[in-house]
């Protein structure tokens, strides 16, 4: 598999901070009340968490794509 990291559309965000409540670790939460990534590449044992987050993300807004 090759690796893989999160995105977060900026402009499809509404800072409904699913992301960070859903996996905290791999997102983290700007002043503005909006997702931010925390890391780069995602690992093995946290895309399960990162699919979970990206499943419930209320505007669509997050993805992996290929680094």
């Amino acid at each position: 598999m090759s690796d893989r990291a999160l995105h977060i559309d900026e402009d499809r965000c509404q800072g409904h901070a699913m992301c960070f409540v859903l996996a905290p670790g791999l997102f983290e939460v700007d002043d503005e009340g909006r997702g931010t990534v925390s890391g780069t590449v995602i690992g093995h044992d946290d895309e399960a968490r990162a699919q979970v987050a990206i499943a419930r993300c209320p505007e669509r807004a997050i993805s992996l794509r290929p680094v």
